[in-house]
């Protein structure tokens, strides 16, 4: 008979160490480190600061008044936008005189940030006081206009050549 040799003997398995299930508590610290980096990311970007919100209002204000002309001109009708620092409306001329627009478009509306000022300025003055009118006429060439909205140090300045393009900017 052959003496045994540790080569030739059956083996058994031995027992392995076996990691618990789940996750270790530096695992889920390097997670939340991740997710957390990733939620202030999104937020900063999704939330524009005060001057954004005010050119975004700018420029929603300039395609408005854009819309205003070519209505004027296919409507054989003047309307007006009258506007103060809680927000603006559209008016058209019946005669029974200015009455408010309720159309999709043309409905009252509010500014996101609640402005200082709305001015209508022509020649560096501003014109009037209390809300402002801005009327939108039957020609093809106006007058160009110029409406300045203000909160605090922001400005922004919307302006029209007069040939129904109107553009919204913030001055440096």
């Amino acid at each position: 008979m052959v003496p045994a040799t540790p080569a030739l003997l059956p083996r058994r398995p031995c027992p392995q160490r076996r990691r618990p299930a789940g996750f270790t508590l530096l695992e889920l610290l390097v997670v939340m480190v991740i997710a957390g980096i990733v939620i202030s990311l999104v937020a900063v970007n999704a939330s524009p600061n005060e001057r954004g919100r005010v050119l975004d209002d700018g420029q929603r204000i300039a395609r408005l008044f854009e819309l205003a002309q070519e209505d004027a001109q296919l409507g054989a009708r003047p309307l007006a936008w009258e506007g103060d620092a809680g927000g603006w409306r559209f008016l058209e001329s019946t005669p029974q005189g200015w009455v408010p627009m309720r159309a999709d478009v043309f409905a009252p509306g509010h500014w996101r940030l609640g402005l200082d000022s709305v001015m209508i300025v022509e020649g560096g003055r501003r014109v009037g006081t209390g809300p402002q009118r801005l009327v939108f006429g039957r020609e093809l060439v106006d007058e160009p206009q110029r409406l300045v909205l203000t909160r605090g140090d922001i400005r922004v300045d919307i302006t029209g050549d007069g040939s129904g393009r109107y553009q919204a900017t913030v001055p440096q």
